[in-house]
């Protein structure tokens, strides 16, 4: 991922991937789909049928066992990429919003503090309740209305971070437009 074009003063305060659950369903999903040809063999072998291995027989196997596990490595950097590269970047002065869509489309928004009219913090089921993780909802001003981060770990802190760098920002907005005070 290219450097992101930071303002001059900006700090990262903050960023946020997935919650670590997420990969363990993926690698989860990817372990069954490479027992899945053992499985299968188990299987035709209960059933009586008998699979009669010879040279080529062996070989075809063996070609499809390589295919089968191309593609297994092909969705693994796939998904990984999808996963790992969806993040947000809280700086004192914006919320950047990266979002792999696929493997080659990425959207990358950014918005302003200042402009946030609500947060929103999403805990459902016990499952996201004993692993600390959840969706955060910000709600703008502006174009694009909601911003959402879905499985996000401690959901709470990064709303306190999120609000305090906005009452912040708007204290420094009205002491610029009242220098007086």
């Amino acid at each position: 991922m290219t450097q992101l074009p930071l303002e001059e003063g900006e700090k990262i305060l903050l960023t946020c991937r997935k919650h670590w659950i997420v990969y363990c369903i993926d690698a989860f999903v990817l372990f069954l789909l490479f027992i899945l040809p053992y499985i299968a063999y188990r299987l035709i072998g209960l059933s009586g049928l008998e699979i009669v291995v010879t040279g080529k027989t062996y070989h075809l196997i063996v070609f499809l066992y390589a295919g089968w596990f191309l593609l297994l490595w092909t969705y693994f950097f796939i998904v990984w990429t999808n996963v790992y590269l969806d993040a947000w970047i809280v700086t004192d002065r914006r919320i950047i919003d990266i979002e792999q869509i696929s493997l080659f489309h990425r959207n990358v928004s950014d918005f302003r503090i200042e402009k946030i009219q609500n947060i929103m913090v999403k805990e459902v089921g016990l499952v996201a309740h004993m692993f600390g993780y959840g969706t955060i909802i910000v709600e703008t001003a502006g174009e694009r209305i909601e911003l959402r981060f879905d499985t996000i770990p401690n959901p709470g802190m990064v709303r306190d971070m999120i609000s305090e760098c906005h009452d912040k920002c708007l204290a420094r907005l009205s002491h610029t437009a009242n220098p007086a005070i």
